[in-house]
């Protein structure tokens, strides 16, 4: 029983420890914009990542994957969940929530909006940045490529 395999404090892991790109590491500068999607002096941030038009097919899966069941495949708060008794999601197509920046979005990914729970720990950053710029490229402006629209995700 003495003479098992065991970790020892203050030795080295027998396991290589792998940091994910998204943690944010001690003595990192914390943009406010970037972590939280709302700009220092007020109001929502716009979109700090450059999104190439192929990542947007990466966001309606994300969108269809996370958001979809919720707020439906076209952002009008008719997903599948509706009819089973979950209250009905605010419409993408609202006039006010229609003007709002990608901000907004994340945001509401990030920390939970209403009854929405927080996607935080579930989605990286970058991703969730990813599915705000889907929901205002693709389901609000019509600026959509005709392949992600077509596109049949899973």
């Amino acid at each position: 029983m003495w003479d098992q395999p065991k970790a020892k404090a203050f030795r080295p892991a027998p396991l290589a420890v792998e940091v994910p790109e998204e943690r944010v590491r001690f003595g990192e500068n914390l943009n406010p914009e970037v972590r939280l999607g709302v700009r220092p002096e007020g109001g929502f941030a716009e979109n700090p990542f450059t999104f190439a038009e192929a990542e947007l097919l990466r966001g309606k899966a994300l969108y269809q994957s996370f958001c979809a069941v919720c707020h439906g495949v076209r952002g009008e708060g008719d997903g599948r969940v509706i009819p089973l008794g979950v209250p009905k999601p605010r419409s993408y197509h609202d006039p006010a929530v229609r003007g709002m920046p990608e901000g907004y979005f994340y945001f509401a990914a990030t920390n939970g909006f209403g009854r929405m729970l927080s996607y935080k720990s579930r989605i990286p950053e970058r991703e969730r940045w990813l599915i705000a710029h889907y929901i205002k490229c693709c389901l609000l402006e019509a600026a959509c490529p005709k392949e992600v629209l077509d596109a049949e995700v899973h």
